[in-house]
């Protein structure tokens, strides 16, 4: 992915991150409440993706995907600004790696959705249609050990 840098607002700016058909846009804000120390923090995320916009769509790829790497580069920043004897270099290499590997698999992503013969938005769909299920499937088995624990406990009185 190429990157670019929008520092037009002032205490503010956007890291556009470019692949072939998916765009990642990272908005940073300055808050300076102590003006000693000011504190970077991750405004928003936003994908979007060209194949989505031939279609006539404008919304994100995914706001499920927005939030988690928000929250991902969110947890990194903040571990980094850590005052120093607070701060955990094995944890923020740790975040540093996780964010590394999150952006890999949307290039990974990025350019399967690209490719001419099986190619398409699939790529980036396909995980948001499946998650619900996968979550669904979570429930059910945190309900069964939950009952199963509690039969467990009952029994051993």
């Amino acid at each position: 992915m190429e990157s670019f840098r929008d520092d037009s607002r002032e205490g503010a700016w956007t890291v556009m991150l470019g692949g072939k058909v998916l765009v990642i846009d990272v908005d940073f804000v300055i808050q300076r409440e102590n003006p000693l120390k000011p504190i970077l923090k991750v405004a928003n995320v936003k994908t979007s993706n060209a194949l989505l916009a031939t279609t006539g769509s404008t919304s994100s790829t995914s706001a499920p995907l927005d939030a988690f790497l928000a929250e991902s580069i969110s947890r990194y920043c903040a571990e980094m600004q850590q005052e120093e004897e607070f701060r955990n270099p094995l944890r923020a290499a740790s975040l540093r790696k996780s964010v590394l590997q999150h952006l890999r698999y949307l290039v990974l992503l990025d350019r399967l959705a690209y490719r001419k013969d099986d190619g398409g938005i699939r790529w980036f769909t396909d995980l948001d249609e499946f998650c619900p299920t996968m979550a669904a499937v979570a429930k059910a088995e945190a309900e069964i050990v939950a009952s199963y624990v509690t039969f467990c406990l009952f029994v051993s009185m």
